[in-house]
């Protein structure tokens, strides 16, 4: 039974790793498609449009969700190759360790990432400040906004699946280790003798 809850807790961290994913990729394309026009003062111009590669930050915001992209597909290899059996002791270790360090690293690109673009209100445009560019680009702001969330949403994911990967091991073998060998009567475990 132990095994099963580990197996199921592994195919589910699985699960999340890839929708962390497919999330950073859904909120690089909402990033990637943000532009709009302005209309009315103080825009720049009487009529302009204003996109996601007008702002450095954001700009920033696009590459670290492909970044995170990047790195989960490469977490989702690394974490799998020593279910697939194709490593020895050592190199699963290494393969773990440089998994968490990809994890950390996509976990700081989707929080900043986040950051970025919801202090998107406060953004100006080359060297000019625009008061308000959400009051005059309102549907370019609820992309970058959009963007911002599915980037909070795969941050949460990807902790989520740390987390089982990490405390759910440890619950698993606590529930049902420590009875199978028999050593656990004392402690109220079903025991056959």
């Amino acid at each position: 039974m132990a095994r099963d809850k580990s197996g199921a807790s592994n195919a589910t961290s699985l699960a999340l790793r890839i929708a962390t994913v497919a999330l950073s990729v859904a909120s690089t394309v909402m990033m990637a498609s943000a532009s709009a026009s302005t209309t009315g003062s103080p825009a720049p111009t009487p009529a302009s449009n204003v996109s996601y590669s007008d702002y450095s930050s954001l700009r920033y915001s696009l590459a670290a969700n492909v970044v995170s992209a990047a790195l989960q597909a490469l977490a989702v290899y690394l974490t799998t190759t020593k279910v697939r059996g194709n490593i020895g002791e050592h190199e699963a270790k290494a393969a773990k360790s440089l998994a968490q360090l990809v994890d950390t690293a996509a976990q700081v690109l989707l929080y900043s990432s986040s950051a970025m673009s919801f202090a998107v209100d406060d953004f100006g445009s080359c060297g000019q400040r625009l008061n308000g560019v959400c009051k005059l680009a309102g549907e370019f702001c609820r992309q970058v906004h959009v963007s911002g969330a599915i980037s909070i949403a795969a941050a949460v994911a990807l902790s989520v699946s740390l987390y089982i990967e990490d405390v759910v091991p440890i619950s698993v073998s606590l529930d049902g280790d420590g009875c199978k060998s028999g050593a656990g009567c004392e402690r109220g475990c079903h025991c056959d003798h």
